[in-house]
């Protein structure tokens, strides 16, 4: 392992390991905020730092009591506490939930096709299945007690609930404690406590950056919150790693005038809920994004098992033709279809030329406990820092005109 590699590994541990989970509104959250404000001040960045409002949500344990026996079970996150025994009813399809009468007073017990798959929060725009807004406004429309929702992987017990906004108490259980409420649940009430805690708090952005000879800048970002109950190595401690060892590279080699453009190393937060660190960056953007050559986003990258991949949205052909050509340097990094959901989206919608670099691999890790250290490989989070400090040198001498996907860009 070379130095660069190692420091890379150092901040992912620190990340990861010392400070570990990192939802908005935590103090792992202000801790990791801090650890990246030191890196970016020691490698002689300007820093600055942008506050702003997020939910802060706190859960001291949730249970079920089923005849007399008490099972742990998962609060959804946002979710309001509670301390109730209500009559379940159970619903497994949209049309069942529409057919229903109001449920004020009753406990709503949902699996099958209502939560095969986690809903995306009722403010989140960039992706908002019509069906995941149906259960929603269905719900609020009947007004359960509270909720139980069943996830349907095997084992597991992933939250499918997680909106600030939406306040009706919840659990997620697994498929085997959701068979068990099916066959035991419905004969008797079920009395459902969730302890937890809702506040305004705060968090920040946080952004390294270096003036150039030239306006023009190239931006890198990566997510650095989590969802919670996770360490969140791969999802994104590997991306925030990628992005301070970027940070400090390449703040030495500028300080050697090897560079003539300036650089923007942005940590966000709240990806993972409602993209609120995006929308305030925009708000308070210093300077349009006309002067923006490029954006590399790092966001889950270097699984031992998995493959690192890369796209490029929003370019010119010319810029494309050259990354594919850098790309073939490095076999083992594979092309990609273009994708959003991320922090490149901000720059991409924007007209800004947009390097997502991500990876696949192991499905299950993502947002559970098991997304740790050891799943991440120096080797493959070394591929992705090399093929970044060589689109650097390409853009040294290159234009917006040239990069943007504009009528009349040349080489």
């Amino acid at each position: 392992m070379n130095e660069i590699q190692s420091r890379m590994m150092h901040h992912l541990r620190v990340l990861s390991q010392e400070i570990g989970p990192r939802p908005v509104g935590s103090t792992g959250n202000r801790k990791a905020a801090d650890y990246i404000d030191s890196v970016f001040k020691e490698a002689g960045l300007d820093v600055e730092i942008q506050p702003f409002s997020v939910p802060d949500w706190t859960s001291k344990g949730s249970t079920l009591n089923i005849n007399g026996e008490e099972w742990r079970v998962r609060a959804n996150p946002f979710s309001p506490p509670c301390n109730l025994s209500a009559e379940i009813v159970s619903f497994c399809t949209i049309e069942q939930l529409e057919a229903s009468s109001q449920l004020t007073g009753k406990i709503a017990l949902l699996y099958g096709e209502l939560t095969k798959e986690n809903w995306v929060p009722k403010g989140f725009t960039i992706y908002n299945p019509e069906h995941h807004r149906k259960i929603i406004s269905l719900l609020e429309q009947k007004r359960p007690s509270a909720l139980i929702t069943v996830c349907m992987q095997t084992e597991s017990d992933l939250p499918i609930v997680n909106d600030w906004d939406f306040d009706i108490p919840s659990v997620t259980v697994s498929p085997e404690m959701g068979l068990l409420l099916l066959e035991k649940g419905l004969s008797a009430p079920v009395h459902i406590n969730i302890d937890s805690t809702r506040k305004e708090g705060l968090t920040c952005n946080v952004i390294g950056k270096w003036r150039g000879n030239r306006e023009e800048i190239i931006v890198f970002t990566a997510h650095y919150d989590t969802v919670f109950g996770t360490n969140g190595a791969f999802d994104n401690a590997s991306g925030v790693s990628m992005l301070l060892t970027l940070a400090e590279q390449i703040a030495h080699q500028a300080r050697q005038r090897r560079y003539e453009t300036g650089f923007e190393f942005i940590a966000f937060s709240s990806e993972e809920y409602l993209g609120l660190g995006d929308q305030h960056y925009v708000k308070r953007r210093s300077g349009n994004f006309e002067q923006v050559l490029a954006a590399l986003n790092f966001d889950g990258i270097g699984q031992a098992v998995g493959t690192n991949h890369v796209t490029l949205m929003a370019g010119s052909d010319p810029l494309l033709h050259q990354l594919k050509a850098m790309k073939g340097r490095y076999e083992s990094i594979q092309w990609t279809d273009p994708w959003y959901e991320s922090n490149h989206y901000t720059f991409f919608s924007r007209g800004v030329p947009s390097i997502p670099f991500s990876c696949t691999g192991v499905k299950h890790l993502l947002h559970t406990k098991e997304d740790r250290f050891e799943w991440i490989s120096a080797e493959k989070c070394w591929e992705v820092f090399q093929i970044a400090m060589d689109i650097i040198d390409m853009l040294q001498d290159k234009s917006p005109e040239w990069t943007r996907n504009i009528p009349h860009a040349s080489v």
